[in-house]
């Protein structure tokens, strides 16, 4: 395989927070010259249909991902599952309870909003978000169209971040149960971008608890970090996996494509499912 390929395994779609459709991403990664991708959404991979099959036209493999949300020692923790089968009851069953939570919270997001002076509507929270999941950042865009606040940053820092008057929790598995789910789903298990506040004795918990790697490469990651997560990952026997965790260009530049993500670690995952003995569903 030669050298040059690269991937991008941490991107996110209108299917959660994200600004591109899933074929909109795909014809991008393309054009920017990506072997391979994973479209990530949070606790949600309805995109996956549309992206695998823009990824057959063009030519660009699409594997399954997804990212959930979980809870280890009282912190909110990232595990980035691949390779699972897209038919799974287990993970479909989930994927449908979060949305529908997703949307009791929005309900209740909207409600405190105008309490506090912001009459938005969940008619208007809706029609943003389009087929996506609704979350916070379709709200944050109406906050900032209908003249409340000026940035998309101002909405989460003075009324959706946590702690904010218009903060509401979401529903989140234990880590021990996210990492269950993509197992039960056949899939692998990765700690997202340890580097944003992960320790190393959460680490070596979450290794405990059956974790099958590490996101090394991320934008937030340091030469430093990088350095010592893949060393932390070869020490453990674990796999990497790196992405831009591209959200679109809402705070700046695209990013799909900016991390040199070698297309060996995909290799190396597929080597690694293969020994689990369930078929690839990509």
């Amino acid at each position: 395989m030669p050298s040059n390929r690269h991937i991008d395994l941490h991107i996110h779609s209108t299917y959660s927070d994200g600004l591109l459709h899933p074929a909109e991403i795909v014809t991008y990664a393309s054009r920017f010259g990506l072997n391979a991708i994973a479209i990530t959404d949070h606790d949600d991979f309805s995109g996956f249909a549309e992206a695998a099959a823009a990824g057959a036209r063009l030519g660009l493999e699409v594997i399954p991902g997804i990212e959930l949300s979980a809870i280890h020692d009282g912190y909110e923790t990232h595990i980035l599952g691949y390779l699972y089968d897209v038919t799974s009851a287990p993970l479909l069953e989930f994927a449908a309870r979060m949305r529908a939570s997703r949307v009791e919270r929005a309900e209740e997001i909207v409600q405190r909003l105008r309490h506090l002076g912001m009459p938005i509507s969940m008619e208007m929270v809706k029609m943003r978000a389009g087929q996506g999941a609704l979350g916070r950042p379709h709200i944050a865009d109406i906050l900032v169209e209908e003249g409340y606040v000026f940035s998309f940053n101002e909405a989460f820092h003075k009324w959706l971040g946590e702690n904010k008057p218009g903060y509401v929790p979401k529903m989140k598995l234990m880590a021990e149960e996210a990492i269950a789910l993509v197992h039960n789903s056949g899939g692998l298990a990765f700690l997202a971008h340890p580097g944003t506040g992960t320790g190393i004795d959460a680490i070596e918990a979450l290794i405990e608890m059956g974790l099958d790697g590490i996101e090394t490469l991320h934008p937030r990651h340091v030469p430093e970090m990088i350095t010592y997560y893949r060393e932390l990952a070869r020490r453990n026997g674990l796999l990497e996996t790196g992405g831009s965790d591209c959200h679109g260009a809402r705070r700046g530049e695209m990013m799909i494509g900016t991390q040199a993500v070698p297309y060996a670690f995909l290799n190396e995952m597929r080597l690694h499912r293969s020994l689990t003995g369930f078929p690839e569903s990509a």
